[in-house]
């Protein structure tokens, strides 16, 4: 006979119980909780009195079989999709340069060299990569991320070559591809548009710094900004490109999230459904939350996107994989314009980062001290996320944070204490909009 127990990730938010390794919930009437509460620490009881409920809740996660290790699986599994998931990740910087200059920037432009387009051999030894990673690692997917500075400056010279040669390697070697970019959108035509479908070029994040006042501001030429250019050009992507998907990142601060409200307006109704909003402050921006842990502008705009017909996103409640981020994994890499490889896109490419380098067959040489530092344990093997009930959530910092934490550069801080919606706001709307719950 099966012996149950409750699940370590069982948290109570108010009337509702929430489960964080399987994201599920269950709202429960004021006069149930108690007897809920009862039953969850006598669990043979609840079987034999309400065995259906109780079969409901082992489905749902809250009760599980005692030799079912709840830890020990987040970890086995972040180690196999870490290190045996073979599903290549491929970030590319065309060029570090940049048509604007955004005050939130982490690169400093001013040290980056006035003309630092990939030059064509590192295009040729990418492709000699790409082939070298298909036919001798036997990767089982690959995914092209471009990245930037602005990654379709020099989208003719370096993009659409790569891409163009990246497909057919893929069709012929009957291995999926992808291919997505992070763009300000400004060299975005129509002519560029054509090209995406050539190359399948179909998934998109464009920044959007707010209405058409705070977003020119932010960027802009000599005080020219192009705000109505872009929001036409988001809405030619959409119209024109096959099976698209579109992220709209808000980068906000304390100020655009009064009226960003505007660019609901600018986009057009049928494009909506193609395109994530995803809300994110500026990094150097303080947190700003009342005292239930929210930030109620915040929620008010984001319930306002969704009613007008988009989809929303918040970095804190995505879904992981049993890992933090994408670049968590062994087979994600990025290239930078000079050949230089990197772990993560979301830092500066100075020596002191650089991971290795494409050797003329296509392989990459590895600086292995570093790469055993970032994949010898979880990023979460920690005493605070190992104990943590929302560690299902997060996974723990990325393997960035957690390789500048290891060799003292950094200290650790929890991914949780720097959002600006709170677990039981999460819980509350996932409730509210029926996802993945049942009402008992």
């Amino acid at each position: 006979m099966v012996t149950y127990e409750q699940s370590r990730y069982n948290i109570w938010i108010d009337n509702i119980l929430y489960n964080s390794f399987t994201d599920k919930a269950i709202c429960f009437e004021d006069s149930e909780i108690d007897d809920i509460k009862y039953y969850l620490e006598h669990l043979d009881n609840f079987r034999l009195d309400y065995f259906q409920i109780f079969d409901c809740f082992i489905d749902l996660g809250f009760v599980k079989d005692l030799y079912f290790n709840e830890l020990e699986y987040i970890l086995f599994q972040n180690r196999n999709v870490t290190l045996c998931k073979r599903a290549y990740q491929l970030t590319i910087n065309p060029t570090l340069e940049c048509n604007y200059k955004c005050w939130y920037c982490f690169e400093d432009q001013a040290s980056i060299p006035e003309k630092c387009r990939m030059d064509d051999k590192i295009v040729e030894r990418i492709k000699m990569h790409i082939k070298y990673m298909i036919e001798k690692e036997h990767i089982s997917e690959l995914k092209l991320d471009w990245f930037g500075g602005e990654a379709l400056m020099y989208f003719y010279e370096v993009v659409y070559p790569i891409s163009l040669y990246a497909i057919e390697l893929c069709k012929n070697c009957n291995i999926p591809f992808r291919n997505h970019v992070t763009t300000n959108a400004y060299y975005i035509d129509m002519r560029m548009i054509c090209a995406f479908n050539d190359i399948q070029l179909n998934s998109f994040q464009i920044p959007i710094d707010g209405d058409s006042k705070k977003h020119n501001a932010v960027k802009n030429h000599n005080g020219e900004g192009h705000y109505i250019k872009i929001l036409q050009t988001l809405n030619d992507i959409c119209a024109h490109v096959n099976n698209v998907c579109v992220i709209m990142r808000i980068n906000y601060d304390k100020q655009t999230l009064k009226n960003v409200s505007t660019v609901i307006h600018d986009i057009k109704l049928e494009n909506r459904s193609k395109i994530f909003v995803d809300f994110q402050r500026v990094w150097q921006v303080d947190l700003n939350i009342d005292e239930n842990g929210n930030n109620q502008l915040l929620l008010d705009i984001k319930k306002e996107f969704e009613k007008a017909g988009f989809k929303t996103m918040y970095f804190a409640y995505q879904s992981k994989n049993y890992k933090c981020c994408y670049a968590d994994s062994f087979y994600h890499r990025v290239i930078n314009y000079d050949g230089k490889v990197y772990k993560c896109s979301a830092r500066d490419y100075s020596e002191d980062l650089c991971i290795g380098t494409i050797k003329d067959d296509g392989s990459m040489s590895f600086k292995i001290n570093i790469i055993a530092k970032m994949f010898s344990n979880p990023t979460f093997d920690n005493e605070q996320c190992l104990n943590c009930k929302r560690l299902p959530l997060c996974y723990g910092p990325c393997i960035q944070k957690y390789y500048e934490t290891k060799i003292g550069k950094s200290t650790f801080q929890c991914l949780h204490d720097s959002a600006e919606i709170s677990l039981k706001e999460y819980v509350n709307e996932k409730v509210n909009k029926n996802l993945n719950s049942v009402k008992v």
